[in-house]
């Protein structure tokens, strides 16, 4: 296949390999284009907030010099790529969106990071993010918002914001991110990428700024994932090859990725979850089920929608989420301050049943309180591995609507909005479907479906069995196929 400058930047990180394989493109040369790119764009969208050029410029010099030589290379051999803020990164500013890490270079890769460079990734910087990753928009007091490419008006979606807007607008060839609540899947969604959520635990998330840095980098916080974000679905089989595996200090431990369940879209069994009172989604979302309902049918896929044998409600399960979640939270010692503790406490006096109040009690619990929420989470993992004895995917909304506007409540956490068909609802609603798999600790996989009466991207999520990544990536392959996939956005193509 015979890529065109003009064209390489959108093309899929395979097909850019390829081109490096075969020779139509080097290394150096596809830095330079995406430098370039950097250059005319990132002044405008804000997603890239480091750039070491020069040390870029040197492994991609390396990465060329290597092939050259006939030595053996890994499966991301020369190919540029950035990586969400929250990654320590040896040498360069790590700074996850917190003023009091401003100038903070770490000494050591991330144990991800590592891995991505011994497969041949040659990193161009970091992108943008809240601080702490505790938000649904890219956002921070370091650098200020990433705007959408599709509406700069529009948010990104956090946390991995940046990393999101980058890939969508061409400026890099993919963005490794993490999550907690859909921190990579909930930008995708809003860019028109294919983002991933790997198994809970699959990719060691030591070095990952928020349990850090110093001692805390070598604790995982407990729901984080790692995740990344694509311009094709197969793209993120060779990141997961680079990155899954136990830390050294597991010992003999292993895990290996299952192979798909399926090879063809209408071999696959499908349970569709595509409503629930408890996060009402609209019109667009609904016809992005639609889309994908009839490509479904039309490939004789065995599909049951609203199954009745779900293993648990959306209550439930956003409930024992939001237990978990600021119980993780308390370990970023960074974000609980007197006056976080107070304003928390006053938005709790002044609307004592709304969302500050989970808030509350999640951050004050006590561990005999934690480790009852932690008994339910391994109660709900299992029946979730009953469920997809009989389903292989679970197909679902992302959040209930496209990209919002930027909030403009940026301190008051609870105090925000989203409109969902002209009503009013809570802004962490957009959590509510993201997080199902994170409590279950599944892969999920986010699939560009259509575009919006707004003319925003509309993607829905694929969830599966843990470890079934695979599964979940090739459904989305091939349902991405059928429908509209990703697009580049106009203003920056």
């Amino acid at each position: 296949m015979r890529l065109f400058v003009h064209d390489l930047p959108f093309q899929s990180a395979a097909d850019q390999l390829s081109a490096l394989a075969s020779g139509q493109v080097s290394s150096e040369e596809l830095l330079e284009i995406y430098l370039s790119r950097i250059g005319a764009h990132n002044g405008t969208l804000n997603a890239i907030v480091t750039v070491d050029v020069e040390r870029a410029q040197r492994e991609a010099r390396n990465a060329d010099a290597k092939r050259a030589s006939g030595a053996e290379i890994g499966p991301l051999h020369g190919l540029p790529i950035t990586l969400k803020d929250s990654y320590e990164t040896a040498g360069m500013r790590t700074v996850c969106g917190r003023p009091d890490l401003k100038e903070y270079v770490p000494e050591q890769d991330a144990e991800a990071v590592r891995r991505l460079r011994a497969a041949g990734a040659v990193i161009i910087g970091k992108t943008n993010m809240p601080a702490g990753n505790q938000d649904v928009q890219a956002d921070n007091p370091v650098f200020g918002p990433t705007l959408n490419p599709w509406n700069t008006a529009r948010t990104s979606g956090g946390s991995a914001g940046g990393g999101a807007v980058a890939t969508a607008a061409g400026l890099t060839a993919f963005d490794f991110g993490s999550e907690i609540g859909g921190s990579t899947r909930i930008p995708a969604h809003f860019s028109g990428l294919y983002g991933h959520k790997a198994t809970w635990r699959s990719i060691p998330l030591i070095g990952h700024v928020p349990g850090g840095p110093g001692v805390g980098r070598w604790g995982e916080i407990d729901l984080a994932c790692a995740g990344a974000q694509v311009r094709e679905a197969r793209d993120l089989v060779p990141i997961l090859h680079a990155t899954v595996g136990p830390p050294e200090r597991d010992g003999g431990f292993s895990y290996t990725l299952a192979p798909p369940r399926a090879s063809k879209l209408g071999d696959f069994r499908v349970a569709v979850w595509s409503e629930d009172a408890q996060c009402p989604v609209d019109h667009d979302v609904e016809a992005a089920v639609d889309d994908a309902l009839s490509a479904l049918k039309a490939a004789d896929a065995k599909v049951e929608l609203q199954p009745t044998v779900l293993p648990v409600d959306m209550a439930t399960s956003h409930d024992v989420f939001l237990r978990l979640l600021f119980g993780a939270f308390t370990y970023d010692r960074s974000g609980l301050t007197a006056a976080s503790n107070a304003a928390l406490l006053a938005r709790v006096a002044q609307h004592p049943g709304g969302e500050a109040l989970y808030a509350l009690r999640g951050t004050f619990q006590s561990h005999y309180s934690w480790l009852q929420a932690d008994v339910v989470r391994h109660e709900l993992r299992q029946r979730w591995t009953e469920f997809f004895r009989e389903f292989d995917v679970l197909l679902m909304p992302v959040t209930p609507t496209t990209a919002p506007p930027h909030h403009n409540k940026p301190i008051d956490r609870f105090g925000r909005r989203i409109q969902v068909e002209g009503r009013a609802r809570p802004y962490w609603d957009q959590v509510k479907w993201s997080a199902i798999a994170n409590v279950a600790g599944s892969p999920a996989t986010t699939v560009p479906v259509r575009t919006g009466r707004d003319g925003m991207p509309v993607g829905l999520q694929v969830m599966g069995p843990s470890g079934g990544d695979l599964t979940t990536i090739k459904f989305a392959e091939l349902l991405g196929r059928e429908l509209e996939g990703y697009q580049p956005p106009p203003a920056f193509a």
